[in-house]
């Protein structure tokens, strides 16, 4: 039987599980057991986003004022979107929330 190398954590995963002890070496088997669930949490993160735009959207959830330019209009301070008549607690460019 040859080896393949392995491209991806799917094929980490089966790889781990298919060569799983199958007696004795408990603290093997543990060891591995986390790995697997560390791997399967990173593809669940994954699917949500990179950890910069995680980080972005974080960042927007907290509350900014908006910024007054010298012609009086208001604007969001993430995206300069103009929210002078708008009204909202959200900047309806970038999705900020604004005070």
């Amino acid at each position: 039987m040859t080896e393949k190398l392995i491209r991806n954590e799917n094929e980490a995963i089966e790889a781990i599980k298919a060569n799983m002890p199958t007696s004795g070496y408990q603290m093997l088997r543990e060891s591995l057991d986390m790995a697997i669930t560390a791997l399967e949490e990173i593809q669940q993160y994954r699917e949500i986003g990179t950890v910069e735009e995680c980080r972005e959207a974080m960042e927007k959830q907290k509350k900014k004022r908006l910024v007054e330019w010298a012609d009086g209009t208001l604007h969001c301070p993430n995206c300069e979107h103009d929210n002078t008549c708008l009204g909202f607690d959200v900047c309806v460019e970038c999705g900020q929330i604004l005070e």
